[in-house]
């Protein structure tokens, strides 16, 4: 079924008064599209609109809108710096609309964050915002209560740190209205992830008991002992994996002959030793874990995992592990959006999973289409039988391509396949090749990110990129660059979604520009894939196999969020009764 056109938005005082304060302070005039997406955001939907179509601006029209309305308006981002530089881009035009803007980062006090939440207009990462709530449920003082079991839960905490039963208090006061960013990352990426509130807690024979677990857990055997889950990040024992781990516990403390102890610490170990993996999930820097968000392949400043699960990795790098915590509250990004009345957001990726964003959180999607006809071109998939052999060809044709006046952006899928290229590119200049302006883009540059992302439009650049690393910074052309022929995106990433390649091949032909792309891909030896004169029969069986993965992924999450649903009314229903929400 075709996704809803919105019909041209007629004229009004609000309008008219909005694209005047965009021409006087921000030197701008708001597009058809913009004010298209903006529309759908306002009446509760989410709006696909293009990678360089301008959606900060989008975002802004419709935040401006609700909060004229007297709404609260709370705009996700993906990170803290996004959040700060659309604040402080957009501060002049919101004031003279006669709204208040304010951004929340990690760097902010308590103070300075309860201040900011009580501005019209909220620019905050979907993370501190969650964090910011779940700490002032713990403390008893939150604004919302969705069930008896919420609202009890938060009478009992008031009654014991003494709090006063009003909302003045609370550092987050309202959820009224949420705007999201990149809305598939946050509404599917990273929907179930746990976010999880700890505090120090006891030491005592913990870390000893983590060690010996990781060590039964090197001792099982995959497929006869365990099967993993990557999806849900969770591992499942077998029966007879079971019963392995119960003769190897057969000589241990009595602790270790509970059953659900024991399976639940080597469950976890499971996960640190076969799923968590370097350079892709987290970095070691100085004898410490640091843990890399996996859409955007950023360092999740402040993040640790739980239950022991930090402990974990630390014991299996060999790096000293972070004193224990306990857990206090937890919630997903999926829960936590339930508490707004409102919500809309934005993406250039979110014609594909519709359906699943309907059925989660009943959100239609509204297509908004481009302002000028894409001038990008497709290239044909190509196919190597390993990485050494596309590695080379990848660096051949990056060279040929700079050396013409063109930029290139190379995605990889982590760290150590960005590391070979950056080491192929710079033996091809030793061995005589014309040294290109090369750079790398991952989770080790996080601090340098905005800058190397808006040199990567530069004639004759060359950027290797992790993942999504910059996301969310434009790549400006620069105009012998178009004049060459624009950017040119090689995608060498194997993503287990095919919006996930559309969001880097929406960095080439950004507004009309010219700019091309090409998917190199790698054919397994004794596969399908490596047989030549199957031709486009590889491309097809590629894709049935990433839906199959998107399938796999999408059962995963409403199996989970089904799972959360059932938890949370069997809680309400074992609270006493209280007041509710209206």
């Amino acid at each position: 079924m075709p996704m809803p056109m919105l019909a041209p938005q007629q004229p009004s005082a609000l309008t008219d008064r909005l694209e005047a304060a965009c021409r006087d302070a921000l030197g701008l005039q708001p597009r058809a599209n913009q004010w298209l997406a903006a529309r759908a955001m306002v009446d509760g939907r989410l709006a696909e609109l293009a990678t360089g179509e301008g959606k900060t601006l989008a975002l802004a029209l419709a935040a401006a809108q609700l909060a004229l309305r007297g709404r609260s308006v709370h705009l996700l981002t993906a990170n803290d710096y996004l959040a700060a530089r659309d604040a402080d881009q957009l501060r002049g035009w919101y004031a003279r609309l006669g709204l208040r803007v304010a951004a929340v980062g990690a760097d902010h006090d308590s103070a300075q964050r309860a201040a900011a939440y009580r501005a019209d207009v909220v620019y905050v990462s979907a993370r501190e915002l969650v964090f910011d709530s779940l700490r002032d449920e713990v403390a008893g003082r939150s604004a919302w209560s969705g069930s008896r079991r919420d609202a009890h839960l938060s009478e009992h905490a008031r009654a014991l740190t003494q709090t006063p039963a009003d909302d003045d208090g609370a550092t987050v006061p309202a959820f009224d209205v949420a705007l999201v960013d990149e809305a598939d990352s946050i509404l599917l990426d990273e929907a179930l992830l746990p976010l999880v509130l700890a505090r120090p807690g006891a030491t005592g024979e913990r870390l000893a008991q983590l060690g010996l677990a990781l060590d039964l857990a090197a001792r099982l055997q995959p497929g006869r002992d365990f099967e993993l889950q990557p999806v849900a990040r969770d591992s499942l024992l077998t029966p007879a994996g079971a019963q392995r781990l119960e003769a190897l516990c057969s000589g241990l403390p009595r602790l270790w002959q509970h059953r659900l102890h024991r399976e639940e610490l080597v469950r976890l170990a499971l996960v640190a030793l076969h799923l968590l993996q370097p350079q892709r999930d987290y970095l070691v820097r100085q004898a410490q874990v640091h843990l890399i968000d996996p859409v955007t392949g950023r360092i999740a400043h402040g993040r640790m995992w739980s239950n022991g699960l930090q402990a974990l990795v630390c014991l299996k790098e060999g790096c000293p592990p972070p004193p224990p915590t306990e857990t206090v509250a937890r919630t997903t990004y999926s829960h936590f959006l339930r508490r707004y009345r409102l919500i809309g957001g934005t993406s250039a990726t979110l014609h594909d999973p519709r359906q699943e964003l309907r059925q989660l959180y009943g959100l239609a999607v509204t297509r908004v289409p481009a302002h000028a006809p894409s001038r990008r071109e497709r290239g044909p998939n190509r196919w190597f039988v390993d990485e050494a052999a596309r590695d080379q060809a990848v660096v051949a044709r990056a060279l040929a391509l700079a050396e013409a006046g063109r930029p290139v952006l190379i995605g990889t899928d982590g760290v150590p396949q960005s590391l070979r290229l950056v080491a192929a590119f710079e033996a091809a200049c030793a061995a005589g090749a014309v040294a290109p302006r090369l750079q790398c883009l991952d989770a080790r540059q996080d601090a340098q990110e905005a800058a190397r992302i808006a040199e990567a439009g530069q004639p004759g650049c060359i950027t290797v990129a992790t993942r999504m690393a910059g996301r969310g910074v434009d790549i400006r052309l620069h105009p012998a660059a178009a004049r060459a022929g624009g950017l040119h995106v090689l995608n060498c990433q194997d993503n287990p979604a095919r919006r996930l390649d559309e969001q880097l091949f929406g960095r080439s032909g950004r507004q009309g520009d010219p700019g091309s792309v090409e998917h190199w891909r790698i054919g397994p030896a004794r596969t399908l894939y490596a047989i030549p004169a199957l031709g486009a029969w590889r491309d097809v069986a590629w894709r049935l196999r990433q839906r199959a993965r998107e399938a796999r992924a999408a059962d995963e999450r409403r199996r989970l969020r089904l799972g959360d649903t059932l938890l949370h009314q069997h809680l309400d229903r074992l609270a006493p009764h209280g007041p509710t929400t209206p």
